[in-house]
């Protein structure tokens, strides 16, 4: 097994840094270097739509590894944006004309927010849309909160609702404006979401389904949003719809792509000695065989991780099943595997206090789980729920409803 001497990383998110920290774990004299678009170091981004909102967290709290780190790891952090990427020779050219070579590259772009365009004749109203991606976005955001009292939260997915959760904690009232029939319908059970969209109501939000924008309007120093079911005066205008990989350095090479880059279960892409992790990678999982690209926390963690390895000729297929969270208000939120294509949904648990957990199964096997409730209430069974998919385990359904038997026990079978 042959170490490269020379990695370097693009993008500065979960994936790279907690790649960068791999690497030098296995191999002390590697040479490093992470490219970075902003100037701090690598930091976690699930606080930003949350307690660094509400104050609960400072900015400056939210870096994975200290500066002293780096500079005793001998990890190197360019605050340079790569503009464009020669793979047949190995170069990267950043934005001030410098090239830098590689031998193993990691790409951990991440993502990119979509946008909403509400045309040219708009611009003034598309430019004051505020969008949360990063540390400065965040900053806006509190800002807003600190000065205005109506919100317009476009878009009911995990970033949506967290800063809407926000918002409402801070005594001020958020909409949330979602074209769909569920609020987070591309990964949360309805039951679920069901239960979300109430416990926003009752803390002091409004949550409008099925609604499209057909007009803003400006006015004074707010808006009127013109919906096809509604109407509504708002103050601020934030939108959470989506996000994309974030692959344009990579659009006009060989670089295959497909909703992101393209990679196997080794985190390898199409390019000889080039890695990809993170939200940028449309990865195959062999647990499920198929392509997917998540955006989540611990996904990029992981992932990262794992391309490390890899880098270092280890081999080792990623075949960590997903998982993903979201905290709003007191309660917590938790997914773990896929939750489509069962035969067989059961819930276990009947409150949000003491936490309700619906098990999706396929054949009598796990094949994802969704929990909410009170904080600390649902994320052990979610855990094991995770761990029994993995063992294809034949569930007793009887014994899955009853809260009082544990699951650890079909984990012993």
């Amino acid at each position: 097994m042959i170490s490269p001497k020379k990695i370097s990383i693009l993008g500065a998110g979960q994936a790279a840094a907690y790649a960068s920290n791999e690497i030098r774990k296995h191999d002390k004299e590697i040479k490093i270097t992470i490219f970075s678009e902003e100037n701090y170091l690598p930091y976690e981004r699930p606080p930003l739509s949350k307690d660094s909102l509400t104050g609960r967290k400072k900015y400056e709290e939210l870096s994975f590894f200290s500066n002293d780190f780096y500079n005793t790891e001998n990890i190197q952090i360019k605050n340079n944006t790569v503009e464009e990427v020669d793979f047949e020779k190995k170069i990267l050219i950043t934005n001030d004309a410098q090239s830098h070579t590689y031998e193993t590259l990691l790409i951990a772009t991440g993502s990119k927010n979509k946008m909403l365009n509400l045309g040219e004749s708009e611009d003034d109203i598309n430019n004051s849309i505020l969008y949360l991606r990063n540390i400065e976005d965040s900053k806006k955001i509190k800002q807003a909160i600190n000065t205005h009292n109506k919100f317009a939260i476009v878009g009911g997915g995990f970033i949506g609702l967290e800063i809407a959760s926000s918002i409402a904690q801070l005594g001020k009232v958020a909409h949330i404006i979602e074209m769909g029939s569920q609020l987070m319908g591309r990964v949360i059970p309805h039951q679920i979401a069901s239960l979300i969209s109430d416990y926003h109501q009752k803390n002091g939000n409004t949550v409008f389904l099925n609604s499209n924008i057909l007009s803003i309007q400006k006015q004074n120093t707010g808006y009127q949003i013109d919906l096809n079911n509604n109407k509504i005066d708002v103050d601020c205008i934030i939108a959470g719809i989506g996000s994309i990989a974030n692959v344009d350095l990579f659009e006009n090479t060989a670089l295959k792509l497909d909703n992101g880059i393209l990679t196997d279960e080794f985190c390898r892409t199409s390019e000889k000695s080039v890695f990809a992790a993170g939200d940028v990678a449309n990865f195959f999982h062999p647990f499920y065989n198929s392509q997917m690209r998540l955006e989540s926390y611990q996904h990029a963690q992981n992932h990262g991780i794992a391309a490390a390895k890899n880098m270092l000729g280890y081999n080792l297929p990623y075949t960590k099943i997903p998982w993903m969270w979201s905290d709003q208000f007191d309660f917590n939120l938790q997914l773990v595997g896929l939750c489509n294509n069962y035969d067989l949904e059961v819930q276990r648990g009947d409150n949000i206090e003491e936490g309700i957990i619906y098990f999706f199964l396929k054949n009598k096997k796990i094949i994802g789980a969704c929990g909410v409730g009170i904080a600390g209430k649902i994320g052990r069974d979610i855990r094991l729920a995770g761990k029994i998919s993995e063992n294809k385990v034949t569930m007793d359904i009887e014994d899955l409803q009853n809260k009082k038997i544990k699951l650890n026990k079909f984990l012993k079978i």
